[in-house]
């Protein structure tokens, strides 16, 4: 209820999120290291579709942290349930 009372405060915020991953996303990266990046996204849409319980991809270290931002990596991704990642803190 609340994203869909407050559109304008969730676009924002998406929007801002969706910036910091293109930031953080090294030029560098092989063609390899973005299909793997991309493997894991679709590895948690398949958890999801599996167990009936949803899952998301999660930094490890924070793109957007309160002392470090981490890089939007495939060694930097996990895949955790919903609850898992919405319990975590942003605590580096």
């Amino acid at each position: 209820n609340h994203q869909k009372e407050n559109r304008a405060y969730w676009n924002s915020r998406n929007a801002k999120r969706r910036a910091a991953k293109l930031q953080r996303t090294p030029p560098w990266l092989t063609e390899d290291q973005l299909w793997l990046i991309n493997e894991i996204y679709d590895l948690a849409a398949l958890r999801t579709e599996a167990t009936g319980v949803e899952h998301h991809v999660d930094h490890v270290v924070p793109l957007q942290g309160n002392t470090v931002s981490g890089l939007h990596l495939p060694w930097n991704l996990q895949v955790l349930t919903a609850y898992e990642n919405l319990s975590k803190s942003n605590l580096i």
